[in-house]
Protein backbone atom coordinates (compact mmCIF):
# COMPACT_ATOMS: atom_id res chain seq x y z
CA UNK A 1 0.00 0.00 0.00
CA UNK A 2 2.82 2.40 0.85
CA UNK A 3 4.45 1.72 -2.52
CA UNK A 4 1.17 2.48 -4.31
CA UNK A 5 0.82 5.77 -2.43
CA UNK A 6 4.37 6.79 -3.37
CA UNK A 7 3.81 5.88 -7.04
CA UNK A 8 0.59 7.91 -7.26
CA UNK A 9 2.07 10.83 -5.33
CA UNK A 10 5.28 10.85 -7.39
CA UNK A 11 3.44 10.63 -10.69
CA UNK A 12 0.94 13.23 -9.51
CA UNK A 13 3.72 15.64 -8.53
CA UNK A 14 5.35 15.36 -11.95
CA UNK A 15 2.00 15.69 -13.73
CA UNK A 16 0.99 18.72 -11.66
CA UNK A 17 4.35 20.38 -12.30
CA UNK A 18 3.98 19.77 -16.05
CA UNK A 19 0.46 21.26 -15.97
CA UNK A 20 1.64 24.27 -13.99
CA UNK A 21 4.46 24.94 -16.44
CA UNK A 22 2.11 24.57 -19.43
CA UNK A 23 -0.48 26.90 -17.87
CA UNK A 24 2.11 29.65 -17.75
CA UNK A 25 1.80 29.83 -21.54
CA UNK A 26 -1.62 31.48 -21.26
CA UNK A 27 -1.70 35.04 -19.96
CA UNK A 28 -4.04 35.92 -17.12
CA UNK A 29 -7.14 37.89 -18.12
CA UNK A 30 -6.75 41.54 -17.27
CA UNK A 31 -8.45 44.77 -18.03
CA UNK A 32 -8.27 45.78 -21.66
CA UNK A 33 -7.31 49.38 -22.20
CA UNK A 34 -9.26 51.13 -24.91
CA UNK A 35 -7.85 54.55 -25.48
CA UNK A 36 -6.64 55.84 -22.15
CA UNK A 37 -6.58 54.29 -18.70
CA UNK A 38 -9.65 56.36 -17.80
CA UNK A 39 -11.72 54.23 -20.22
CA UNK A 40 -10.48 50.81 -19.12
CA UNK A 41 -13.06 48.07 -19.68
CA UNK A 42 -13.11 44.50 -18.43
CA UNK A 43 -11.50 41.90 -20.67
CA UNK A 44 -13.94 39.95 -22.86
CA UNK A 45 -15.13 36.52 -21.71
CA UNK A 46 -12.93 34.84 -24.31
CA UNK A 47 -9.84 35.96 -22.40
CA UNK A 48 -11.11 33.97 -19.40
CA UNK A 49 -11.36 30.69 -21.33
CA UNK A 50 -8.57 28.41 -20.13
CA UNK A 51 -7.46 27.43 -23.64
CA UNK A 52 -4.24 25.79 -22.47
CA UNK A 53 -6.09 23.78 -19.81
CA UNK A 54 -8.61 22.60 -22.39
CA UNK A 55 -5.67 21.36 -24.48
CA UNK A 56 -4.05 19.72 -21.46
CA UNK A 57 -7.25 17.85 -20.59
CA UNK A 58 -7.70 16.75 -24.21
CA UNK A 59 -4.11 15.46 -24.34
CA UNK A 60 -4.45 13.72 -20.96
CA UNK A 61 -7.57 11.84 -22.02
CA UNK A 62 -5.98 10.89 -25.34
CA UNK A 63 -2.80 9.61 -23.65
CA UNK A 64 -4.75 7.67 -21.01
CA UNK A 65 -6.74 5.86 -23.69
CA UNK A 66 -3.62 5.11 -25.74
CA UNK A 67 -1.84 3.72 -22.66
CA UNK A 68 -4.84 1.73 -21.44
CA UNK A 69 -5.44 0.25 -24.89
CA UNK A 70 -1.72 -0.25 -25.49
CA UNK A 71 1.07 -1.15 -23.09
CA UNK A 72 -1.18 -1.14 -20.00
CA UNK A 73 -4.05 -3.09 -21.58
CA UNK A 74 -3.69 -6.31 -19.64
CA UNK A 75 -2.47 -4.74 -16.41
CA UNK A 76 -4.42 -4.90 -13.17
CA UNK A 77 -5.80 -1.53 -11.96
CA UNK A 78 -3.38 -1.79 -9.01
CA UNK A 79 -0.38 -2.43 -11.26
CA UNK A 80 2.48 -0.07 -10.38
CA UNK A 81 2.75 1.30 -13.95
CA UNK A 82 -0.98 2.10 -14.06
CA UNK A 83 -0.80 3.77 -10.67
CA UNK A 84 2.22 5.82 -11.71
CA UNK A 85 1.16 6.79 -15.23
CA UNK A 86 -2.66 6.92 -15.22
CA UNK A 87 -3.66 7.73 -11.66
CA UNK A 88 -0.56 9.73 -10.77
CA UNK A 89 0.97 11.41 -13.82
CA UNK A 90 -2.12 11.94 -15.97
CA UNK A 91 -4.32 12.50 -12.92
CA UNK A 92 -2.02 15.34 -11.86
CA UNK A 93 -1.57 16.63 -15.40
CA UNK A 94 -5.27 16.99 -16.17
CA UNK A 95 -7.53 19.19 -14.11
CA UNK A 96 -11.22 19.38 -14.71
CA UNK A 97 -11.69 21.05 -11.32
CA UNK A 98 -9.52 24.00 -12.39
CA UNK A 99 -11.49 24.16 -15.61
CA UNK A 100 -14.74 24.52 -13.73
CA UNK A 101 -13.30 27.28 -11.53
CA UNK A 102 -12.62 29.18 -14.76
CA UNK A 103 -16.17 28.48 -15.88
CA UNK A 104 -17.38 30.31 -12.77
CA UNK A 105 -15.47 33.40 -13.90
CA UNK A 106 -16.96 33.16 -17.39
CA UNK A 107 -20.45 32.60 -15.93
CA UNK A 108 -20.37 36.09 -14.42
CA UNK A 109 -19.54 37.58 -17.82
CA UNK A 110 -21.73 35.44 -20.08
CA UNK A 111 -23.91 32.51 -19.07
CA UNK A 112 -24.24 31.16 -22.65
CA UNK A 113 -20.47 31.35 -23.10
CA UNK A 114 -19.91 29.43 -19.86
CA UNK A 115 -22.33 26.70 -20.96
CA UNK A 116 -20.64 26.55 -24.38
CA UNK A 117 -17.15 26.22 -22.85
CA UNK A 118 -18.39 23.48 -20.47
CA UNK A 119 -19.94 21.62 -23.40
CA UNK A 120 -16.75 22.08 -25.40
CA UNK A 121 -14.68 20.66 -22.53
CA UNK A 122 -16.82 17.54 -22.34
CA UNK A 123 -16.83 17.19 -26.13
CA UNK A 124 -13.05 17.58 -26.34
CA UNK A 125 -12.61 14.80 -23.76
CA UNK A 126 -14.88 12.53 -25.78
CA UNK A 127 -13.02 13.39 -28.99
CA UNK A 128 -9.67 12.76 -27.27
CA UNK A 129 -10.88 9.32 -26.14
CA UNK A 130 -12.23 8.54 -29.62
CA UNK A 131 -8.96 9.58 -31.27
CA UNK A 132 -7.04 7.46 -28.76
CA UNK A 133 -9.17 4.46 -29.69
CA UNK A 134 -8.65 5.13 -33.39
CA UNK A 135 -4.90 5.46 -32.87
CA UNK A 136 -4.70 2.11 -31.12
CA UNK A 137 -6.99 0.40 -33.64
CA UNK A 138 -4.65 1.44 -36.47
CA UNK A 139 -1.57 0.12 -34.63
CA UNK A 140 -2.84 -3.44 -34.61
Amino acid sequence: MVRAIWLVAGGGAVGTLARDLALRLQPNPTTVLRGSAAYATPAPWTSHVPWVLLGINFLGVYLAVVLLRGILRRHDPNDPMRLLLITGLLGGFTSYSSLYVSLGEIWHLSVPASVAVAGGAVASGLIGAWLGLLTMRHRR
